[in-house]
């Protein structure tokens, strides 16, 4: 649980609290240089064990995206309407821009929980080769 403490707050995490088998933290020492937890209201690693095998289990709660993107679709819809536009704009720029940043979260936030858990697995079985028979001959292009 310290390496996952030492790993978020590389990332500005900020309240971190540790308890048995739990690291939560709640939000971001940092709003300005985009840190990537300033997006998230809090969120919790946690590690389970089930059917024989450790689970990391990571959650967030993104409530202040949810509310913040409603008030600025209602203001903008009221603009819209009072100005005799079409009903819907509200809807879709509540989906453009909660949907948008929702998902761009769910992917940021994806490729910590896989480096925190590429990182115990490194502390607690060392690094691990994948057999001759496994390894992809010739070097791997990423399209991201």
């Amino acid at each position: 649980m310290q390496y996952t403490k030492r790993y978020i707050l590389e990332d500005k995490a900020d309240n971190i609290i540790i308890e048995d088998l739990s690291v939560m933290y709640r939000g971001s020492t940092s709003h300005w240089r985009e840190s990537l937890f300033g997006s998230v209201d809090n969120g919790t690693f946690s590690l389970n064990y089930r059917k024989n095998s450790w689970f990391l289990i990571y959650r967030i709660n993104m409530r202040r995206l949810f509310i913040e993107t409603a008030i600025m679709s209602a203001i903008l819809e009221g603009f819209v309407l009072f100005s005799d536009g079409p009903w819907w704009v509200g809807i879709a720029m509540f989906l453009w821009l909660c949907g948008g940043n929702w998902i761009v979260n769910l992917v940021r936030h994806e490729s910590v929980a896989f480096g925190l858990a590429a990182g115990i697995d490194e502390l607690i079985c060392g690094k691990v080769e994948p057999p001759e028979h496994e390894k992809i001959p010739g070097k791997l292009k990423s399209w991201f």
